[in-house]
């Protein structure tokens, strides 16, 4: 570390949170999001750990332990010989936030006025101007949620109105914020609503004296990096977005800095952390094309960024906020500019179902990537249309993982080799190998276990596609609610009911059971009391009650259920597979 000076010292919360010390969350740090399980596991811990010394010193309060309840890492902005002064977050911002919100919900549960002034001064002290004293925050967070923060944290009295609080104007970290004041709140009352003023009392005290943390604190932003990325106790695992937040951040000049942390946040709070995660590891693709053998943030720093040193920093952050864009329009709301409705309809028909349907995301890279391309929605109508074929076959034909990413991974650099759609989709991978699947393809649907495919991802996705194509998807928008819908078999696999003995053998029913001649859809959860029951009966439940499908209807015409009616169904079921997937 050279010159650097790295320093570790034991505080309780009451010298932790005293006029000595100032801190700062930056704005390049993740937002506040502690979830339920962490709020609840931090002030259980100091729950138990108080019961536990009463189990053993009983109201000797002088003798009570204390807990250790982390580290956080401080980058000095400006301090003074004797270590006080004004201090960055770098790591444990959620912990230290959690616990400046529990200091503020007791001072507005405590009675005790003294207490009440006392706790009040640990986080925040009003400015006075006939005093000639400056207002001073303890724990500043970020801008987005320094007022929210000031006025229903900081205040006194702030966490009891929370109740007035239009939760759907929130921002995510807002809405952690409340959740964890609610927590704190029901925890010091009992079943009847009523404080319990010997715990709050009890716990307020522990909390100031008996608490313990460790202030690791350097005077380099190098350095407490490096302590970041290492240093995570008792947190939440830092991400591989929080990493390259950091990463890119911190290599773009001061003066663009506050407009780049907007930009990251402004993401994270349209599509969420995860969404944003995701759209990273789809970046990455697109930039290695192959298949990962480190965690996301390595590859990164250790290949993109020695490849492409120059993309580190802004160039990182407007690219993913383009991939960002080109996924909330194309693939989520599924839009694209065209003048010919037909086409923009069966377009978002199509990849609706697509999203919602195909159990694995990666295909969504090849998206993103012909956009950036060839920026041309007219184009993208015909890719999606090849791509979803290509896609589907080899889902159905049983390509496992890293056989369909490495596909995916050669219509990335397709795309990127290509000057039109017609050298895309004139490529080998979708004309000859597309055309040489075929056999395979016509098998996979026939298969006797075809219902079991994928987890049953597949057969509900192929039968929704046909349903789709059956349902004039050029005409109007459809909608595809697949967690509500179910596959229900005509012949049940576990027949108990007479009508099922006659009409199927034992070894019949194993045979076509499960086939997708077999398979219908119905709204909402299968029944089991209704799955055994005779074929005019699951009629009148199933289809005449439960919704139409285009594609149950060839079943309205049958008086029985019988093998003769199963194959005939399953003849017909592949031959419109085909004519769709296999043009």
């Amino acid at each position: 570390m050279g010159s650097e000076k790295v320093k570790a010292k034991e505080y309780y919360i009451k010298d932790f949170l005293s006029n000595k010390f100032l801190f700062e969350i930056p704005n390049y740090q993740r937002q506040y999001c502690w979830n339920k399980e962490n709020i609840n596991q931090l002030i259980d811990d100091i729950i138990d750990a108080i019961e536990n010394n009463r189990d053993d010193y009983g109201d000797n309060f002088d003798l009570y332990e204390p807990y250790f309840i982390g580290s956080i890492i401080l980058c000095t902005k400006n301090s003074r010989d004797d270590g006080s002064g004004l201090y960055d977050v770098i790591d444990g911002q959620q912990r230290l936030t959690s616990i400046t919100m529990l200091v503020a919900v007791i001072r507005d549960l405590i009675e005790n006025e003294e207490y009440k002034n006392v706790l009040s001064s640990l986080i925040y002290q009003k400015s006075n101007a006939l005093m000639g004293i400056k207002e001073s925050i303890r724990l500043s967070v970020r801008d987005k949620e320094q007022e929210f923060f000031k006025k229903y944290i900081l205040e006194n009295g702030g966490t009891s109105l929370i109740n007035e609080v239009d939760e759907e104007t929130l921002n995510e970290a807002k809405e952690s914020m409340i959740k964890a004041i609610s927590i704190f709140k029901d925890k010091f009352h009992d079943e009847d609503g009523i404080l319990d003023k010997e715990l709050l009392n009890t716990f307020i005290m522990y909390l100031l004296q008996r608490v313990v943390l460790i202030a690791i604190t350097t005077d380099s932003f190098a350095s407490a990096f490096r302590l970041f990325n290492v240093i995570n106790a008792r947190g939440l695992p830092l991400t591989n977005s929080d990493l390259l937040k950091s990463e890119n951040l911190r290599a773009i000049g001061e003066e663009k800095q506050d407009e780049y942390t907007k930009t990251w946040e402004d993401m994270e709070d349209e599509i969420g952390r995860e969404t944003l995660e995701m759209l990273i590891g789809f970046m990455r693709t697109l930039k290695l094309r192959k298949k990962a053998t480190s965690t996301i943030f390595e590859e990164y720093v250790k290949k993109v960024f020695v490849d492409e040193p120059n993309f580190r920093g802004e160039n990182f952050i407007d690219t993913i906020e383009d991939i960002k864009n080109i996924y909330q329009k194309y693939i989520v709301d599924a839009t694209i500019d065209v003048n010919n409705e037909a086409k923009t309809n069966y377009y978002n028909n199509l990849m609706n179902l697509m999203r919602d349907g195909i159990s694995f995301n990666e295909w969504m890279c090849t998206v993103v990537k012909f956009v950036q391309k060839f920026r041309d929605d007219n184009a993208l109508y015909e890719f999606i249309i090849t791509l979803e074929r290509k896609i589907t076959v080899d889902w159905v034909n049983g390509l496992n993982f890293s056989e369909r990413t490495s596909r995916l991974h050669r219509i990335i650099s397709i795309i990127e080799e290509s000057n039109s759609l017609e050298e895309v989709l004139n490529s080998d991978i979708f004309t000859k190998e597309l055309n040489h699947s075929r056999a395979l393809f016509y098998n996979s649907l026939n298969d006797s276990d075809f219902y079991t495919k994928g987890r049953m991802m597949i057969p509900k996705y192929v039968l929704m596609r046909m349903e789709m194509e059956k349902t004039s998807p050029c005409k109007k928008k459809l909608e595809f609610n697949l967690s509500k819908t179910s596959l229900e078999h005509i012949l049940p696999r576990r027949p108990s009911n007479a009508y099922w003995k006659d009409a199927f053998t034992t070894n019949e029913r194993k045979v076509w059971a499960d086939r997708i001649g077999n398979l219908i859809f119905i709204n909402g959860a299968k029944n089991p009391l209704h799955s055994g029951k005779a074929f005019d009966e699951k009629l009148k439940i199933y289809v005449l009650k439960k919704g139409e499908f285009q594609i149950n209807k060839d079943i309205f015409k049958q008086q029985h259920w019988n093998v003769e009616n199963v194959r005939k169904r399953q003849e017909n079921l592949i031959d419109e597979a085909l004519k769709i997937w296999m043009k």
